[in-house]
C-alpha cells in the first residue's frame, strides 16, 4: 500500500516539509495552508516565495521534478507553481472526480451534520477550480440529497431563503437531532415489546409444561389498600375480586381472574355491578287492584286487602352514554312512574348530546 504524504510544520514563522509519499487533494491543500501561513508570518515576497518553499518537498520525484523547470517555476506566481504541482502529480481529472463524488453524495443513516460537514470538506478541496460549488449550489445539493424522513420537516419548519448556508445547516440540524430522538424513542419501544413478548411466550410455555398446576389467583398478587376498599364497601370478593354477591373468598365458587386480561377494579366496576344486581332482582308485578278478596267467603275487613293510595318510587341506577362521551354517566331512572312523557334532565341531555 503506498503511503501518502504529510505537511510538517513545528511552527507558523517556519519553512513547512513536504515527506515522500503520494499526493491526494487534501495534502495538497495543506501545503498551500502551510506555505501561504509562513508566507504571511516571513513577510516574503511573491517573486521569492516558490523557492523559499520549494526545496521542503522531501520526496526524490517531486526535488527532480522542481529542479527540471526550476526556471520557470521561480518566476511564476505561487499559484502557478500549486497549479503546476497538482497537474503533474494529482490523479488525472481529479477535481472532475472529486466534483462527481460531491454531487452523487447522499446523507442516507448517516446524522445530517456529520454529513453536511463532509460534504463542506470535499468541496473545499476544489476551491480555486472550475468545479467548485459556492453556497446557494452546496445548499441546494444538501437539500436534494437529503433523507426522506427529514424533507417533510424542512418543508414544515419553512425555513427562511435568506438563511446563511451556515445558518440554514444549523436549523436542519435540529430538525435531525429530534428526528434521531423519535428514532431511538421507537427502536426502545420496540425492543422493549420483543422482550416483554419472549418473557411473556417463555412464562407461558413454563406453565403449560410443568405438572404442577397453579391458579392464576397465585401470580396477580396481593391487593392494593383501595382496590381492597372497595371489594369491602359493595360487598365484594377478594378471591373474584366480584361485587354484590353473597359469598366470601374462603366459599368463591369461582377462579381468580385472569392475570393478562385483569384490571384494577374501580369505582365504575362497582356502578355496573350494582346496576346488574338491580335488574336481576326485579320480578314481573301484576296489577295491583284497588280490593282484593284474600279467600272465598263472606266480606269482611280481615279479608281486604286494600291498596295504599301511595306507594315508594321504584329507582333503577343506571349507566347512559351519548354521541358526545366516550364514557358512563351514572343516574337514577324513575320506573314505570305513569307519566304520558319521557323526561330527561337538560344537563344530561346536553351533556350527552341527544337529539331534541
Amino acid at each position: 500500500m503506498t503511503k501518502t504524504a504529510r505537511v510538517e510544520q513545528p511552527a507558523p514563522n517556519k519553512p513547512p516539509k513536504l515527506t515522500a509519499g503520494e499526493l491526494t487533494p487534501e495534502v495538497t491543500r495543506d501545503w498551500d495552508n502551510a506555505c501561504t501561513t509562513y508566507f504571511m508570518h516571513k513577510n516574503i515576497e511573491a517573486a521569492n516565495q516558490v523557492k523559499m518553499v520549494a526545496f521542503g518537498m522531501q520526496d526524490p520525484q517531486l526535488h527532480t521534478w522542481y529542479l527540471a523547470q526550476c526556471t520557470a517555476l521561480d518566476v511564476g506566481t505561487f499559484k502557478e507553481y500549486m497549479t503546476a504541482l497538482k497537474d503533474a502529480w494529482l490523479e488525472k481529472h481529479w477535481d472532475m472526480k472529486l466534483h462527481k463524488k460531491v454531487l452523487g453524495s447522499h446523507q442516507g443513516n448517516h446524522p445530517f451534520y456529520e454529513w453536511a460537514l463532509e460534504l463542506q470538506n470535499q468541496n473545499a478541496l476544489l476551491y480555486g477550480e472550475m468545479a467548485h460549488l459556492d453556497d446557494t449550489q452546496l445548499r441546494n445539493q444538501l437539500k436534494a440529497n437529503i433523507c426522506d424522513e427529514l424533507t417533510v420537516p424542512i418543508l414544515r419548519a419553512n425555513l427562511a431563503n435568506g438563511l446563511t448556508l451556515k445558518d440554514w445547516i444549523e436549523e436542519v440540524k435540529h430538525l435531525d437531532e429530534k428526528h434521531l430522538e423519535d428514532l431511538a424513542t421507537h427502536k426502545k419501544i420496540a425492543k422493549d415489546l420483543y422482550k416483554a413478548s419472549k418473557h411473556n411466550a417463555y412464562t407461558n410455555k413454563t406453565t403449560s409444561s410443568s405438572s404442577k398446576t397453579y391458579t392464576s389467583s397465585s401470580h396477580l398478587g396481593p391487593l392494593m389498600e383501595p382496590e381492597r376498599a372497595l371489594l369491602m364497601k359493595h360487598r365484594g370478593c377478594f378471591k373474584c375480586r366480584k361485587f354484590y354477591i353473597s359469598h366470601q373468598s374462603k366459599e368463591c365458587p369461582d377462579r381468580a381472574p385472569d392475570t393478562l386480561a385483569y384490571k384494577p377494579r374501580t369505582e365504575m366496576d362497582t356502578i355496573a355491578a350494582k346496576s346488574k344486581k338491580t335488574i336481576a332482582a326485579v320480578a314481573p308485578v301484576g296489577a295491583v287492584m284497588p280490593s282484593t278478596v284474600i279467600e272465598e267467603g263472606p266480606d269482611s275487613e280481615d279479608d281486604l286487602c286494600i291498596a295504599p293510595f301511595e306507594t315508594a318510587h321504584l329507582l333503577w341506577p343506571c349507566l347512559l352514554t351519548g354521541p358526545s362521551t366516550d364514557s358512563f354517566e351514572h343516574v337514577d331512572a324513575l320506573i314505570d312512574h305513569g307519566s304520558h312523557l319521557v323526561l330527561i334532565d337538560e344537563n344530561i341531555v346536553n351533556k350527552l348530546g341527544l337529539h331534541r
